[in-house]
């Protein structure tokens, strides 16, 4: 047993106008579907977490023998507290600098500190220019001697 429906495009075309005119005639219905998409593309963002990659965990040992080298090449700068790498050269900044190693340059790990999600090793450097003085470079100057 079969059911007959003789314009079925018309039926299909009467069930798509019924539903944009629903929408025309109320703009509150409009508003609440947008709503409903961003509040779904909210959650469904906080549900995967994001990829907003992470700190490296290589942490070194107080004491340890390490070797100042810039990833970049260059000199690794060596700055009197954690976080004050910077390109000014403003006095206060010259104030904050002890001094500039050469790649290649050894020292042992006294302490380290995380700010803003970026690592900071304070070293004493053992040789070099720079021979004597303690100051912090960040952890991607820094690489553990062998």
């Amino acid at each position: 047993m079969s059911i007959n429906v003789e314009n079925q495009d018309q039926f299909a075309g009467n069930a798509a106008q019924d539903k944009f005119s629903a929408l025309k005639s109320n703009p509150k219905l409009i508003g609440g579907l947008v709503g409903a998409v961003v509040v779904g593309g909210l959650l469904l963002s906080l549900a995967t977490g994001g990829s907003t990659g992470s700190v490296p965990k290589v942490m070194l040992s107080s004491g340890q023998a390490v070797t100042l080298e810039n990833p970049n090449g260059g000199l690794s700068h060596v700055t009197a507290g954690p976080g004050m790498m910077s390109s000014s050269v403003s006095e206060e900044d010259k104030e904050q600098s002890i001094c500039t190693a050469k790649s290649g340059t050894h020292g042992t790990v006294e302490d380290q500190q995380v700010i803003d999600m970026l690592t900071y090793v304070k070293v004493k450097i053992s040789d070099g220019d720079c021979q004597g003085k303690t100051g912090w470079t960040s952890l991607m100057n820094v690489k553990a001697s062998s």
